[in-house]
């Protein structure tokens, strides 16, 4: 009789147990049960389609019923395709990522919306927008990349510094993305001649390349010696994947923001929230850090890849040209390179 009483006692301590817990729980399942019904999240990006498409993946095998459908784009395309969709009034992107630059610019006319980002105070300063737009994916880093091969034929020693690309030894034997805006800013603020070693660069005759996958793919099948334009994550993945390529971090190493966002008007807001808090959280961070393609985090408590990142070694983060001045930039740039007309 004891053991019943106990057991009655029990089983209604045990209900209102449940009763109390329940709108907690279900405030929690909320979002997700809202994004599950949505069903989609449509990601547009300019990360490597290799790259995009198993970090999509790995999503919808943790989350399943969101299914990920993504749009690839160089990050000149970007901006245009978005801001060509939403003056048409087709929201079709949930959720934006790229390139700082660009990204930059989309946000800067209003093509982002707001979210609310977790755990910023794991960042790195400055890396999540206070005002709730965007906050960063993953950072960039340019290497000197080169072809040990090439160099051993040219017989050239291994650059030592973004300097070295002006010295007559390199005139016409190494390459240049053409869309490294990006790397001209780095110089401008952070070297005295930044300008003026910029444009010895660009009268070195470098072999022109569009886009960075394109910059090191052609330096490993020997179109060109070496690069100033590389980056670091893709010049390591492909070395361990025994590519005929080498690379060193300069200093300072700059690093580029990739931003990540909530799309305006975006067709499933619950799926793409979602989407970006898994992106952004120490399980995402950590996935892309060291299985998705060995990105770096901005997260302070992901480990990335020390090859190519060591918050110990002089970095610097390249900031993004106010709208009122990328056009100069820009143009500045590609004069310099001869990419006018």
């Amino acid at each position: 009789m004891i053991v019943q009483k106990f057991s009655g006692r029990a089983a209604a301590l045990v209900a209102l147990c449940a009763l109390i817990s329940a709108p907690a729980r279900l405030q929690a399942a909320g979002p997700n049960d809202a994004a599950v019904k949505e069903g989609t999240v449509v990601w547009y990006a300019t990360m490597n389609t290799k790259d995009m498409d198993l970090t999509a993946d790995e999503f919808m095998r943790t989350h399943p019923g969101i299914h990920v459908e993504t749009l690839r784009l160089g990050s000149s395309q970007l901006p245009a395709r978005v801001a060509t969709e939403q003056r048409a009034g087709q929201y079709n992107a949930d959720v934006i990522s790229g390139d700082g630059f660009q990204v930059f610019q989309l946000i800067a006319g209003g093509a982002f919306g707001k979210h609310t980002y977790r755990d910023a105070d794991k960042f790195i300063a400055g890396t999540v927008d206070s005002g709730g737009e965007w906050a960063n994916l993953y950072l960039n880093t340019t290497v000197l990349a080169w072809n040990p091969d090439r160099l051993k034929a040219d017989h050239l020693k291994p650059p030592q510094s973004v300097a070295d690309f002006a010295n007559p030894e390199w005139k016409g034997k190494f390459g240049f993305d053409t869309g490294a805006l990006n790397w001209y800013v780095g110089l401008l603020q952070n070297r005295k001649d930044g300008a003026a070693l910029a444009q010895k660069i660009a009268d070195n005759s470098p072999v022109k390349t569009l886009g960075h996958t394109q910059t090191v793919s052609s330096l490993e099948t020997g179109e060109f010696d070496a690069t100033p334009t590389a980056y670091g994550y893709l010049s390591e993945q492909e070395k361990e994947a025994g590519k005929s390529i080498d690379y060193a971090n300069p200093t300072p190493l700059f690093a580029s923001l990739n931003p990540i966002g909530v799309a305006k008007n975006a067709p499933h807001p619950n799926a793409a929230s979602v989407f970006i808090d898994w992106m952004l959280s120490r399980d995402g961070q950590q996935y892309l850090a060291q299985r998705g393609g060995g990105e770096i985090s901005s997260r302070t408590d992901v480990k990335s890849n020390p090859k190519i990142w060591n918050l110990k070694r002089p970095y610097v983060i390249i900031a993004a040209p106010k709208s009122s001045e990328y056009n100069d930039r820009e143009k500045e740039f590609r004069t310099m390179f001869g990419l006018l007309g």
